[in-house]
């Protein structure tokens, strides 16, 4: 099974995808909704395991998380190595 970061990079570029692929490269999530969506549970541990994976995204360069308002949505900026690639594998 990949690794939880590269499920993670994978699931915000499909949202992207979905939302049209737009030039501005961002996706709104919740954290909780994710961690849902990748099979994990509501507990504090998993949600800790999924803000990891997303810190090691972050670290690559591939993302870049902000947190508008300080609500439970966060917004996620894709790099522009990241989109170019997620447009010529999925996009044609």
């Amino acid at each position: 099974m990949p690794a939880l970061s590269q499920r993670l990079e994978m699931l915000l570029v499909l949202r992207w995808l979905e939302a049209g692929a737009d030039d501005r490269a961002e996706v709104s999530v919740s954290p909780s909704q994710v961690a849902e969506e990748m099979g994990l549970g509501p507990e504090r541990s998993d949600l800790l395991r999924l803000m990891t994976a997303l810190g090691e995204l972050e670290e690559r360069g591939v993302v870049r998380v902000s947190w508008p308002g300080g609500g439970g949505e966060m917004l996620v900026e894709l790099s522009d190595d990241l989109r170019r690639d997620a447009q010529s594998l999925f996009r044609g």
